[in-house]
């Protein structure tokens, strides 16, 4: 899709939602976003173009930054992309009013949430994960199961790094109230495992009350390699 022109609100929204937004980064990010944050260096007055994303992007991690008019992607088409190394970012701005907390995912969650982290390869390793386990499963249960993983680490998970809990998940990344609650110690915290957290069903149209906290990328990897090789095994073995 080829890239579009910004309506003056949606840069005005954009503006305030940065402005608003780093500070909060910087005290309580998780190091790894706060990495990717300063390499990426995101415009702070307007929405960046996919040529000012790709062109950095790309050389870093080997991932594209694809543009979409869908404002809800749907799980297959979306590890689809996945599997190309491909990131789907909304044309869809939040409004003025959801400045705070929006309950659907907008072009500044896309954006500001998600793509420091890809300026990383290590991080991108981690994304690689998900669309092989997604597309080898076989079954509904499994591919939730799936998506409740991806959705309490990357979305909305939280990281311990140097002794204190920090915000990892980009869910959070992006919002306001929520974000606050969750690095405040607002929240319930559980650790990340497997087990914990395919029984959690994710929580879509309202604020989080319990989040699941891992101790470092290479832990939430291996983690996850528990469940997703032996989905991938099977698999093979056909």
């Amino acid at each position: 899709m080829e890239d579009i022109e910004f309506t003056p609100e949606q840069n005005k929204t954009w503006a305030e939602l940065y402005r608003r937004q780093v500070p909060r980064i910087e005290e309580h990010a998780s190091a790894l976003y706060l990495e990717g944050f300063r390499l990426l260096q995101l415009p702070s007055e307007g929405v960046p173009s996919l040529d000012q994303l790709n062109t950095k992007i790309t050389p870093a991690s080997g991932w594209t930054i694809v543009r979409t008019d869908v404002r809800y992607t749907d799980s297959d088409e979306w590890y689809r992309y996945f599997d190309r190394h491909e990131f789907l970012i909304t044309n869809y701005m939040r409004s003025w009013e959801e400045l705070d907390w929006t309950p659907e995912p907008d072009m500044f969650h896309d954006i500001f949430g998600h793509l420091p982290f890809f300026m990383l390869r290590r991080y991108a390793e981690l994304q690689e994960m998900f669309a092989p386990a997604y597309h080898a499963a076989v079954s509904d249960a499994e591919k939730e199961n799936i998506k409740r993983l991806a959705w309490y680490s990357t979305e909305f998970g939280m990281i311990r790094e140097g002794g204190k809990m920090k915000v990892f998940g980009t869910g959070l990344m992006s919002g306001g109230e929520e974000f606050l609650n969750a690095a405040e110690g607002r929240m319930n915290y559980h650790e990340f495992s497997v087990d914990n957290v395919i029984g959690h069903d994710k929580v879509l149209y309202e604020q989080h009350q319990d989040l699941y906290v891992i101790e470092s990328l290479e832990q939430l990897k291996t983690e996850l390699a528990r469940y997703f090789d032996s989905i991938l095994e099977r698999a093979a073995s056909k």
